[in-house]
Protein backbone atom coordinates (compact mmCIF):
# COMPACT_ATOMS: atom_id res chain seq x y z
CA UNK A 1 0.00 0.00 0.00
CA UNK A 2 1.34 3.59 -0.85
CA UNK A 3 -0.20 6.71 0.95
CA UNK A 4 0.03 10.05 -1.35
CA UNK A 5 -0.46 13.46 0.70
CA UNK A 6 -0.75 16.24 -0.82
CA UNK A 7 -0.59 19.55 1.36
CA UNK A 8 -1.95 23.23 -0.44
CA UNK A 9 -0.92 26.34 1.09
CA UNK A 10 -3.10 29.24 -0.24
CA UNK A 11 -3.09 32.21 -1.97
CA UNK A 12 -3.92 35.28 -0.15
CA UNK A 13 -7.38 36.03 -0.11
CA UNK A 14 -8.74 32.83 -0.99
CA UNK A 15 -11.94 32.60 0.13
CA UNK A 16 -13.45 29.55 2.27
CA UNK A 17 -15.49 28.69 -0.11
CA UNK A 18 -13.12 28.72 -2.88
CA UNK A 19 -11.09 26.16 -0.44
CA UNK A 20 -14.16 24.06 0.08
CA UNK A 21 -14.51 23.63 -3.75
CA UNK A 22 -10.98 22.26 -4.15
CA UNK A 23 -11.90 19.81 -1.81
CA UNK A 24 -15.23 19.18 -2.85
CA UNK A 25 -13.57 18.83 -6.44
CA UNK A 26 -11.34 16.36 -5.59
CA UNK A 27 -13.23 14.10 -3.82
CA UNK A 28 -15.30 13.90 -6.74
CA UNK A 29 -13.12 13.77 -9.61
CA UNK A 30 -9.92 12.12 -8.07
CA UNK A 31 -11.50 9.89 -6.55
CA UNK A 32 -13.21 8.07 -9.59
CA UNK A 33 -9.74 7.88 -11.52
CA UNK A 34 -8.37 4.75 -11.65
CA UNK A 35 -5.83 3.30 -8.94
CA UNK A 36 -7.10 5.23 -6.14
CA UNK A 37 -8.55 3.46 -3.20
CA UNK A 38 -9.31 5.78 -0.61
CA UNK A 39 -9.58 9.48 -0.93
CA UNK A 40 -9.78 11.66 1.91
CA UNK A 41 -10.00 15.20 1.69
CA UNK A 42 -10.58 18.22 4.54
CA UNK A 43 -9.03 21.50 6.14
CA UNK A 44 -6.66 21.90 8.71
CA UNK A 45 -8.20 22.73 12.69
CA UNK A 46 -5.66 25.34 13.04
CA UNK A 47 -6.74 28.65 11.66
CA UNK A 48 -3.21 29.61 11.35
CA UNK A 49 -1.54 26.59 9.54
CA UNK A 50 0.51 27.47 6.56
CA UNK A 51 -0.93 24.41 4.92
CA UNK A 52 -4.79 25.35 5.00
CA UNK A 53 -6.05 22.24 2.94
CA UNK A 54 -4.66 18.78 2.60
CA UNK A 55 -5.36 15.15 0.51
CA UNK A 56 -4.31 12.06 1.65
CA UNK A 57 -4.87 8.73 -0.73
CA UNK A 58 -4.13 5.68 -0.77
CA UNK A 59 -2.21 3.52 -3.85
CA UNK A 60 -1.79 -0.10 -4.02
CA UNK A 61 1.68 0.78 -5.49
CA UNK A 62 4.09 3.33 -7.07
CA UNK A 63 2.37 2.38 -10.50
CA UNK A 64 -0.98 3.14 -9.69
CA UNK A 65 0.32 6.67 -8.40
CA UNK A 66 2.30 7.41 -11.42
CA UNK A 67 -0.87 6.44 -13.62
CA UNK A 68 -2.89 8.61 -11.29
CA UNK A 69 -0.51 11.85 -11.82
CA UNK A 70 -0.76 11.78 -15.84
CA UNK A 71 -4.19 11.00 -15.75
CA UNK A 72 -6.39 13.72 -17.72
CA UNK A 73 -8.49 13.82 -14.71
CA UNK A 74 -6.35 14.68 -12.04
CA UNK A 75 -4.46 16.94 -14.85
CA UNK A 76 -7.02 18.72 -15.64
CA UNK A 77 -7.69 18.85 -11.91
CA UNK A 78 -4.42 20.80 -11.09
CA UNK A 79 -4.46 23.28 -14.13
CA UNK A 80 -8.77 24.46 -13.19
CA UNK A 81 -8.77 23.96 -9.69
CA UNK A 82 -5.51 23.95 -7.58
CA UNK A 83 -3.22 26.31 -9.50
CA UNK A 84 -5.37 29.47 -9.59
CA UNK A 85 -5.60 29.37 -5.40
CA UNK A 86 -2.39 27.36 -4.59
CA UNK A 87 0.42 29.77 -3.32
CA UNK A 88 2.58 26.29 -2.54
CA UNK A 89 2.15 22.86 -2.70
CA UNK A 90 3.69 19.82 -0.94
CA UNK A 91 3.81 16.53 -1.23
CA UNK A 92 4.81 12.91 0.70
CA UNK A 93 4.62 9.86 -1.00
CA UNK A 94 5.41 6.61 1.98
CA UNK A 95 4.70 2.78 1.32
CA UNK A 96 3.71 0.61 4.75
Amino acid sequence: MLTHIVLYKLKSGVTNEQAQALLREARTRLAAIPGVINLRAGTSIYADDVFQCALVMDFENVTALESYRVHPTHVKFVDEIVNPIAAEIRRLDYVE
